[in-house]
């Protein structure tokens, strides 16, 4: 049977279908015969068989998009799922490998600390060494010129002294000619 056929079958059938129901269309205990049931079960079997029969491509059409772009959505979905495992996964040897570098750093930062810290005291203690040594040799030079000054001094007061002890004795006239007398005896002995 053509598709012409069908769809004069089909319009027939919908129209007496209409014709029955607008028959008993007043109401009342007629709607509940059973040939008025009877056609209208037929008129919606005819309805939905050409429903099905002419939107059944369509209809299946879509529910087949439908279910493509569902599974499409569950599979875009498992491969977040999947990459999101991925870059946590990364995210976590990134974390892993900072923690890593970090612990390396402070270690880095610590060994250069106590070798800026040794450098530093050594660099301190020749300082001192040198201060030490310096010092030394100034406490040295200042206890030589202070030996010298003393000496001087010394020298200055035996003089002093010297000088008032000849003028006290050489004050006495006596004595002044005895030594006199005996340095002519030492001059002309030699």
């Amino acid at each position: 049977m053509g598709k012409r056929h069908i769809w004069t079958l089909t319009a027939l059938l919908i129209s007496a279908g209409i014709a029955a129901a607008a028959e008993h269309a007043g109401g009342g205990p007629e709607l509940e015969r059973p040939a008025v049931l009877i056609w209208k079960g037929i008129n919606i079997a005819i309805v939905v068989g050409a429903l099905v029969y002419f939107f059944k491509d369509p209809f299946l059409k879509w529910v087949e998009d439908y279910k493509n772009s569902i599974l499409k959505s569950v599979q875009e979905a498992e491969e977040n799922h999947r990459k999101a495992k991925e870059e946590l996964q990364r995210a976590k040897e990134a974390l892993e490998e900072a923690k890593r570098k970090y612990e390396e750093g402070l270690k880095v930062a610590e060994e250069t600390a106590q070798r800026e810290r040794e450098q530093m005291i050594s660099q301190a203690q020749e300082v001192a060494q040198r201060i030490r040594e310096k010092a030394e040799k100034v406490i040295e030079i200042e206890t030589n010129k202070a030996k010298e000054e003393l000496r001087r001094y010394a020298a200055e007061k035996a003089i002093q002294m010297s000088t008032a002890m000849l003028k006290e004795v050489f004050s006495d006239p006596e004595q002044q000619k005895r030594f006199a007398e005996r340095m002519l005896s030492e001059l002309s002995k030699n």
